[in-house]
C-alpha cells in the first residue's frame, strides 16, 4: 500500500472496566483535570493537542507475542504505573519492505492509536470509527507513511470532519500473524493454529469495548472499517463468533470474504517449517520459535500484489474462531448481522500495471490463466484491447473485476439476502486531476487519501471538487458509524443497495451519484464461477 501510494503520488508532483454511555441513561464522567488526559482501567494516557482534537500513540492492547508468547492467542499489557505520553507510534509488526525487501519491524507491535474530538471529552459519548490496514496481511502498520514524516492513516481530520473518536490498530502479520502447523494445533487449548492476527483485532475490539469510554467514545457505537486486506479482515470479523457484539456496522473497502482452506494453510505451514530447517525437529514448535522473525519471512517470503495472487499468509478457516470460509457464513446467516458498506475502486489495478505492459505479455497471461479454451476465448471477446483501446487497459480492467469489483457485487448480494440490516454499495471512479497521473486511474488505496485528508502529499496541491469529495467521504463514513445509514449534506442520498439493480453510489468529484449496474455484463460472466 505505501509503496503503491507514494509511486502514485509523486507523479502527481513531477481484565479492564469500561465506563456506561449515554444510551444507558447515565451522564458522561467528568473530564479529568489535565487537559487531553485519558485515564483508563489500564493505565493514564497524556494525548497530544492537535487544535480541535487529542491524539494518543501507541497505547499497547495486548502484550508483546515474544518468546514463548508466539503463535498464541493474545494476552492483557502490563499496565502502566505512571502516565504514558502517548506521542509515539508503536513499532510495525514484523515485515519485509516492500521496497528493499529487508526485514523491518518488532514483534513488540500490538498498538493502537486513539483521536479524539477535545469536545468528546466534555460531551461524552460520541461514535467510534476503527480503521484496520491493508497490506496484503504481510505488510503495513497503523503508522503507513504516505511521504517522510507524514503518516496516512492519521485520523486527526477524520475525527474533526466527523465529531467521531478513530482508532487505528496493528495486528501480527505474515508467517507470525496466520501460520498454521500441527505442532502449534498441538499445544494450542483449542487445537487451533493460525488467525493471530485476526485474534488481535479481537482483542483491539475489546479493548474499545473496555477502554474508549476514557476517550469519549460510546461503545456501542462502534464501526469497524478496513481496506485491502484490512477489508478481508473486516469481513472475517463479520464471520467469526468471537466478534460478536464487538461492533455495530462495518465498511469493506476493496476487500474481500476469503479464507485460506485448511489444506492450503497446512501447506504453507509445512513448506515454511522445511524452508527453516525445523521439520524434522523434535520439537517443531521449539525450533520455529527459535528463529528470528527475519529467518522465518526468508523461509517463505510474503509477496504482496494487487494484481496478482494473494500473499501465503492469510485467515484460514480453523473451525473454531473461522467454523467456515466467510462467504460461506454469511451465505449461511451464521455471521454478525450489522449494516454494512462494501465496495471498490475502478482500476483497482492500475498503480501496478506497468504502463509499458504489451499485447504479448497479456495474451501470454491469458493463455496461462485460463487453461479452457472456451473460457479463454470468452475472457478473451470480454476484455479485448479494442474494447479498451490497449492491452494495459484490458489487463486493469479484467484483474480488477475479478478480485474485486465483482467480488464486491457477489458479497453484497449474499449480505441482502442473509440479513435485514441495510448494506450500501459505492464505486469509486475519482482520477487525480493530474495528466502525468491520469494512466494509473481510480487505483487501489486511493480513496484513503480522500478518507484521510490527505490529498496534498507530494506537493499535489488538490482542486476544490477533490476536497468536497474528500469531504463528503468523510462525512458518509461518520454518518454511518453514527447511525447505520451513510449520509452527507450537501452531496448526493446514499440509498441501500438493491440487487435486482445493482444500486450504488458513484464516488466521484465531477459527478457523484446514485445509479444502477457496475460492469453488469462482465460480472454476470465471472458469477458462474461464484465470483
Amino acid at each position: 500500500m505505501r509503496f503503491i501510494l507514494i509511486i502514485a503520488f509523486s507523479t502527481l508532483a513531477a481484565a479492564c472496566g469500561g465506563g456506561s454511555n449515554s444510551d444507558g441513561g447515565s451522564s458522561p464522567p467528568p473530564p479529568p483535570a489535565t487537559a487531553g488526559l485519558a485515564r483508563t482501567a489500564c493505565g493514564d494516557y497524556q494525548g497530544t493537542d492537535r487544535g480541535s482534537t487529542w491524539s494518543f500513540l501507541g497505547i499497547r492492547f495486548a502484550g508483546a507475542p515474544t518468546g514463548a508468547r508466539r503463535w498464541r492467542s493474545p494476552e492483557s499489557p502490563a499496565c502502566p504505573n505512571a502516565t504514558v505520553a502517548a506521542s509515539a507510534y508503536a513499532p510495525k509488526c514484523p515485515q519485509l519492505d516492500r521496497a528493499t525487501g529487508e526485514p523491518e519491524g518488532d514483534e513488540d507491535c500490538l498498538a493502537l492509536n486513539v483521536f479524539a474530538p477535545k469536545a468528546s471529552f466534555a460531551s461524552g459519548r460520541v461514535p467510534v470509527m476503527v480503521f484496520i490496514h491493508g497490506g496484503g496481511n504481510a505488510i503495513g502498520s497503523a503508522g503507513e507513511e504516505v511521504e517522510p514524516g507524514r503518516v496516512l492513516y492519521d485520523g486527526a481530520a477524520l475525527a474533526e470532519t466527523t465529531g467521531n473518536v478513530v482508532v487505528t490498530v496493528q495486528y501480527r502479520l505474515g508467517p507470525l500473524g496466520w501460520l498454521v502447523h500441527p505442532a502449534l494445533d498441538a499445544e494450542a487449548p483449542d487445537a487451533r493454529s493460525g488467525n493471530y492476527g485476526l485474534e488481535d483485532l479481537v482483542a483491539a475490539l475489546n479493548w474499545v469495548q473496555r477502554d474508549i469510554g476514557a476517550f469519549g467514545g460510546n461503545k456501542d457505537r462502534v464501526m469497524i472499517f478496513g481496506q485491502s486486506a484490512g477489508g478481508v479482515n473486516v469481513c472475517a470479523l463479520l464471520a467469526t463468533p468471537a466478534a460478536t457484539g464487538l461492533f455495530d456496522a462495518a465498511v469493506i473497502q476493496s476487500g474481500g470474504c476469503v479464507a485460506d482452506s485448511r489444506t492450503k494453510a497446512l501447506a504453507t505451514g509445512a513448506t515454511l517449517a522445511e524452508n527453516a530447517g525445523c521439520s524434522t525437529a523434535a520439537d517443531v514448535a521449539a525450533c520455529l520459535r527459535s528463529k528470528s522473525p527475519a529467518t522465518l519471512m526468508a523461509a517463505l517470503p510474503p509477496t504482496v500484489s494487487v494484481a496478482g495472487g494473494q500473499a501465503p499468509y492469510q485467515p484460514s478457516v480453523d473451525g473454531t474462531l473461522l467454523p467456515a470460509a466467510p462467504i460461506e457464513r454469511i451465505q449461511g446467516g451464521q455471521h454478525n448481522r450489522v449494516p454494512v458498506v462494501i465496495g471498490a475502486n475502478a482500476d483497482e489495478t492500475g498503480q501496478e500495471v506497468p504502463l509499458t505492459y504489451s499485447d504479448a505479455q497479456y495474451q501470454a497471461f491469458l493463455t496461462t490463466t485460463f487453461q479452457t479454451p472456451a473460457v479463454r476465448a470468452a475472457v478473451a471477446d470480454l476484455y479485448s484491447a479494442a474494447n479498451f483501446g490497449s492491452s494495459r487497459k484490458a489487463y486493469v480492467a479484467l484483474t480488477s473485476d475479478l478480485k474485486f469489483i465483482c467480488p464486491s457485487r457477489t458479497t453484497a448480494r449474499a449480505l441482502v439476502a442473509a440479513q435485514s440490516e441495510p448494506v450500501f454499495r459505492y464505486f469509486f471512479t475519482e482520477v487525480p486531476d493530474s495528466p502525468t497521473s491520469s494512466a494509473y486511474g481510480a487505483f487501489h488505496g486511493l480513496e484513503l487519501l480522500f478518507l484521510y485528508g490527505a490529498l496534498d502529499v507530494r506537493g499535489y496541491a488538490p482542486t476544490a471538487a477533490e476536497r468536497a469529495l474528500s469531504l463528503a467521504m468523510q462525512r458518509y463514513w461518520g454518518s454511518f458509524a453514527a447511525t447505520g445509514a451513510p449520509a452527507a449534506a450537501g452531496s448526493p442520498a446514499w440509498t441501500p443497495f438493491d440487487p435486482a439493480r445493482d444500486s450504488h453510489l458513484v464516488l466521484d468529484s465531477a459527478s457523484s451519484r446514485m445509479t444502477d449496474g457496475v460492469n453488469t455484463t462482465r460480472c454476470d460472466f465471472w458469477a458462474q464461477f461464484g465470483l
